[in-house]
């Protein structure tokens, strides 16, 4: 299965909350099913904050059902 999150160039991820925070295991993340939710999530935001430099990400799910983050950036577990 794949989610789709929004990520930040420095590897920060958009939470629940919609803030942006590093990744932990018990830190909810904003997270779609569908890739243009999440689009359509990063385009409102991205109209608050126009220096905002973010991506749409897709992330695996495990058996539990919890995000994996594969990014290479230094922040990102």
């Amino acid at each position: 299965m794949v989610r789709y999150i929004l990520q930040m160039s420095d590897g920060r991820v958009l939470g629940k909350d919609l803030t942006w925070t590093a990744h932990e295991k018990n830190n909810p993340l904003f997270n779609s099913e569908h890739q243009d939710i999440a689009l359509n999530k990063l385009i409102e935001l991205n109209a608050k904050d126009i220096e905002l430099r973010a991506k749409v990400t897709a992330c695996k799910v495990d058996s539990k059902g919890n995000i994996i983050i594969s990014d290479n950036s230094p922040n990102a577990a």
